[in-house]
């Protein structure tokens, strides 16, 4: 079986990744692209060779060879989007973060689920050869009893003030939502439930949304994380680090995957570079998923976990009490990762 894929949006991010890890995947083939714009619809279409295009969703949706989506849009629009896909019987695979909050990631898995079609979310890093190391250093005690994890990101953009990334009505929020939500995600594959969630933002001079955000969680094994993420820094850190009683694991730059582990035994070097496409191992995933009738390794319920923590930090910074910085959905990825 060869899973048609159908792109929707063809921004920087499918440029970039998406077309290709769809057309370099031996399981894969990309059949139809779609953008509103013609102009720069024909041009992505052209540079990537792809025959069908089209300017309205509904028109590639209404296509009969086709088998799934990847939806690559602001985040705004990933609910009708994927809602209409359901109801066209094509599985998804959207972009981070899912949706705007949490109910919309439940009316997206409902829709899916009435469909029988398969929901995956992009949270592409949980296939890094370094994430998964540190996941096995965790769980075979390498570090005796974990009590922190941390993550420091940023991004150098100076976003204008009409981008979709800093209107929160169109993003959701700033660089939490956009960055900060990977490492939300990491988060919630190596350290598993969170109890409660505690959040401070710092506000943009230029834009809507935050510039700047620092998320505390309480996990339930007891331990804690710290999120620092930012927007419009000169310096785009990258950084995860995971304290144990009995070792320490820094990587200073998670795309490159280049691990110092400190122990009792010394220090060592690890090096656990991810895909040369990041997306590919992804993809890979969705279409093998397809092939054998499982669900993703990245479900939509895993997905909504982590919206479920960034709107419990977004209410507890903004001072809410519209969900409670302790009522944080509780989604173990045992539980979803079959």
């Amino acid at each position: 079986m060869c899973v048609r894929w159908g792109l929707i949006g063809v921004g920087d991010i499918a440029n970039k990744r998406v077309a290709s890890a769809i057309q370099n995947d031996p399981n894969s083939e990309l059949v139809a692209v779609c953008r509103r714009s013609a102009a720069e619809l024909n041009h992505f279409a052209d540079q990537h060779e792809v025959a069908h295009r089209f300017t309205d969703t509904q028109e590639l949706l209404g296509m009969s060879n086709l088998d799934a989506v990847y939806i690559a849009t602001p985040v705004d629009c990933h609910l009708p989007q994927t809602i209409a896909a359901a109801k066209a019987g094509k599985h998804v695979l959207v972009e981070k973060p899912m949706a705007l909050d949490s109910d919309e990631c439940e009316q997206m898995i409902a829709a899916c689920d009435q469909a029988n079609v398969q929901l995956g979310v992009a949270y592409y890093r949980r296939f890094y050869p370094v994430v998964l190391r540190t996941q096995q250093l965790i769980e075979s005690g390498a570090l005796g009893r974990v009590l922190s994890i941390n993550c420091v990101t940023g991004n150098p953009n100076r976003f204008p003030a009409d981008d979709w990334r800093v209107v929160r009505s169109r993003g959701g929020g700033g660089p939490l939502m956009d960055i900060g939500s990977h490492r939300i995600d990491v988060f919630l594959q190596l350290m598993g439930d969170v109890k409660s969630v505690k959040a401070s933002v710092v506000d943009s001079p230029d834009f809507e949304a935050e510039q700047a955000a620092s998320v505390l969680v309480q996990f339930a094994s007891g331990d804690h994380g710290v999120l620092q993420c930012y927007f419009g820094t000169v310096d785009a850190p990258d950084r995860l680090e995971i304290i144990g009683t009995d070792g320490r694991v820094s990587v200073e730059d998670l795309n490159a995957g280049k691990m110092t582990l400190h122990t009792a035994s010394g220090v060592t070097h690890e090096d656990h570079p991810p895909a040369d496409n990041l997306h590919a191992p992804l993809i890979e995933d969705f279409s093998a998923a397809l092939k054998a009738n499982r669900i993703p390794c990245v479900s939509g319920p895993i997905g909504k976990a982590t919206s479920d923590v960034l709107q419990a930090a977004y209410n507890d910074a903004m001072g809410s009490d519209a969900m409670g910085s302790d009522a944080v959905g509780n989604h173990s990825i045992e539980e979803h990762q079959e």
